[in-house]
């Protein structure tokens, strides 16, 4: 009920007080009338969403739909909402209120408003809106709301509908270089030599894995498609460390966001280059994972105060590890010495999202071990990327997704 309707509750009391102290019949009749425009007001917004039925659709952009099974953060997708009213009698005055959940916080509210939907009849809205923040999206509530004429009542109905959209982080494009064909040689090699031999075991077949390698005996045996693993293939992948303890900074400017696009870059870069990557962070490692896989993990990676870096410490030696930290955490410092005991380590340095942060200390500590250091500042994450991809691990120059 509105205040309008409280309203006229409040004078159907007062007008039926005063026709019983004066027992005025034209009185009761006014009062009378009163009280069957509340009823009416009621009947007729009971039944007016009763029947009603909504649909939403989310049409991907087609540069999307060849890469990932979702949008890029910042990517424009388009949502259809169709209300249908299959009953048998009109509906009027209706307006939709949907939560958009993947929009930015000042466009996720959006109206749209039915005055007169006919029975066995629809409508639908379209409306475009950009992807604020990578996440899983699995559901948003859609509100149709109707009042009568006079605005006496209200009624509200619910729809809990499914989204099931992923929204995956932006990430930049490193094109390779000399150098980084050079530490990936040996890897080309091994593959290109393989033989059963060197055959170390195989797997489910994952998209973005090479289709020369199907393993076609167990595909035959298991009834979906396999791959062959060779050992030189499992020790290959690039590992991407990514510090998930805590987060600083604010909206997506922060310490984790940073990190989770550089790690994607790095898994694109990957997957130009034919290899998996391993990425360490949160709770739960990802080893030897394609694009794909890479991507829907990144998505959906969230802080974790106990994560710890044991598995970035067991990682066999030679491999090329990248590690992103902020630039507070010199507790770390120790686990990088020992990575980088171990193979080719870059550190990113994520700078400008906290306060007493000390990089100096960073650089002092790990001199002279066989580590690079590239600083990225807050608001230059591309700078960052491109320093990061001209280092003499990876050798590679970066541009921008548009």
């Amino acid at each position: 009920m509105t205040k309008a309707g409280y309203v006229f509750v409040a004078a159907g009391v007062f007008v039926y007080f005063l026709a019983s102290q004066t027992q005025i019949g034209w009185i009761y009749l006014i009062d009378a009338f009163i009280w069957s425009l509340l009823v009416f007001s009621a009947v007729i917004t009971g039944f007016g969403l009763k029947s009603l039925n909504v649909e939403r659709q989310i049409l991907l952009p087609k540069s999307t739909q060849t890469q990932l099974s979702g949008p890029l953060e910042d990517e424009v997708i388009e949502v259809t909402l169709t209300v249908g009213n299959p009953g048998r009698l009109a509906t009027h005055f209706v307006k939709v209120l949907e939560h958009c959940p993947f929009a930015s916080p000042e466009k996720r509210l959006r109206n749209f408003l039915i005055p007169t939907l006919e029975p066995k009849s629809s409508t639908t809205f379209y409306y475009e809106v950009a992807c604020y923040k990578r996440g899983y999206y699995p559901s948003a509530a859609i509100i149709l709301q109707t009042s009568d004429p006079l605005g006496l009542m209200r009624r509200k109905r619910s729809f809990e509908l499914p989204l099931n959209l992923t929204v995956y982080p932006a990430y930049y494009p490193l094109e390779g270089q000399p150098a980084a064909d050079a530490v990936w040689t040996e890897w080309r090699q091994a593959i290109k030599s393989s033989t059963a031999e060197e055959l170390y075991g195989s797997r489910e077949y994952r998209y973005g894995d090479p289709l020369k390698h199907i393993h076609w005996r167990n595909t035959a045996r298991l009834g979906q498609f396999m791959l062959k693993e060779f050992e030189q293939y499992r020790q290959g992948a690039i590992t991407v460390v990514l510090d998930t303890r805590r987060e600083f900074g604010s909206d997506k400017e922060t310490t984790l966001e940073y990190s989770i696009r550089i790690a994607a870059s790095l898994a694109r870069f990957s997957a130009d280059l034919g290899r998996p990557i391993n990425i360490i962070a949160g709770e739960r490692a990802l080893y030897h994972a394609s694009w794909q896989e890479a991507m829907d993990y990144l998505a959906q990676l969230e802080i974790a105060p106990d994560a710890g870096w044991e598995p970035a410490l067991a990682t066999e030696p030679g491999q090329v590890i990248v590690a992103i930290v902020s630039a507070k955490e010199v507790d770390l410092v120790p686990a990088l010495s020992q990575i980088a005991a171990m193979g080719r380590e870059l550190l990113v340095l994520l700078e400008g999202f906290a306060a007493d942060e000390r990089p100096e200390e960073f650089s002092s500590r790990l001199a002279g071990n066989n580590i690079d250091i590239v600083n990225c500042t807050r608001g230059g994450l591309e700078a960052g990327i491109s320093e990061m991809a001209a280092s003499r691990f990876l050798g590679a120059k970066s541009a921008p997704v548009l």
